[in-house]
Parts: C-alpha cells; structure tokens; sequence
C-alpha cells in the first residue's frame, strides 16, 4: 500500500538523518572520550586549570575518585606549559612543599605509565616527561604511582600507591 511505503520512506529518511548526525558528532569529538588518542593534542581552545588539596592525606585511588567526586580528574601534566602552570598553583596554595598525588600510574605494566585521568601513555603525543634523575625507580618492587614535588619543585617520582599524601586535581575546559 502507498500510504505505508511513504511512511516507511519517512521513518527511513528520519533515521538516516539521525544517523549522519550521530557520526558527525563523532568525527567531530563531540562523543569522543577522554582515553580516545584524538585528545592526545589539546586543541587551542582548551583551558586547564589545578586545584591543589592539602587538607587532607589520601592513596593514590582515594586521590583519583575525590577529584571524580568534585567534578575534576587527577592532574595530568603534559607539556612544559601545563608544568608552569602547575608550578603556578603550587606556588598560590598554602602548602608550598609535596609531596602530592598526580595521575601517572605504571601499574599492570611496570615501566609504562600512563595517565589513569586519560588512559593515555605518559608523553605519548608530547614526547614530555619531567622525572627526577634517576626516577621512576621502582624502589622496593612497590613504586606504581607517580607523585610531584618530592624534593622540591614540579618533578615527578614513583611511590607506593598505599602512601597516603595530599593530591592534586585539574579541571579541562573546552571554550
């Protein structure tokens, strides 16, 4: 019958439209996640800030799922420019001295960190990293967690994801 076959057209017409927009908005990264490669390289448009938390000692886990729980991630640090503006943080927070909880882990791949707020490897895109000499070092076959600030400044080092100390979390805007 030729009303149903037209409203069968409609109905095809419909879904094919909502189809083509879904996949736009993929190609687009409108629902493209954190752990995608695609945003490896912040475009221009992004605006990163830290809050640094010294109120309180938490393990690395802990320190993830607060930054979850207030809407923010565990600090990634990807560039030069992210460790300045870090460092800026730091320097504007009560608490001037780390060590502090930062989101790089090795754990189930020793040697290989990568961020847990992204799901992407430590200097992967960027070629950035900024261990102390002679860090990572796994000291005692327990370091998998990455934290900043040891021994002063904005370096990282590898810790015992058990240790319970103050965290750092960023939040990432899109403008």
């Amino acid at each position: 019958d030729n009303k149903t076959s037209c409203k069968s057209n409609e109905i095809t017409k419909m879904l094919a439209k909502v189809w083509l927009k879904t996949f736009s908005l993929i190609a687009c990264g409108a629902f493209v996640t954190a752990a995608s490669p695609i945003n490896v390289t912040r475009s221009t448009c992004e605006q990163k800030s830290y809050r640094v938390y010294n109120n309180v000692g938490v393990t690395f886990m802990e320190a993830w799922r607060r930054c979850q729980w207030n809407g923010q991630r565990l600090a990634t640090v990807s560039s030069e420019a992210d460790s300045k503006l870090l460092e800026a943080a730091i320097g504007a927070s009560a608490v001037k001295t780390g060590p502090w909880w930062i989101a790089g882990t090795d754990q189930g791949s020793e040697g290989n960190f990568i961020w847990i707020s992204t799901n992407v490897a430590v200097g992967f895109g960027t070629g950035y990293e900024h261990f102390y000499p002679d860090q990572p070092d796994n000291a005692g076959g327990a370091e998998d967690c990455m934290e900043i600030g040891r021994w002063g400044g904005v370096r990282w080092n590898d810790a015992p994801c058990g240790w319970k100390q103050r965290y750092i979390c960023e939040q990432v805007r899109s403008c």
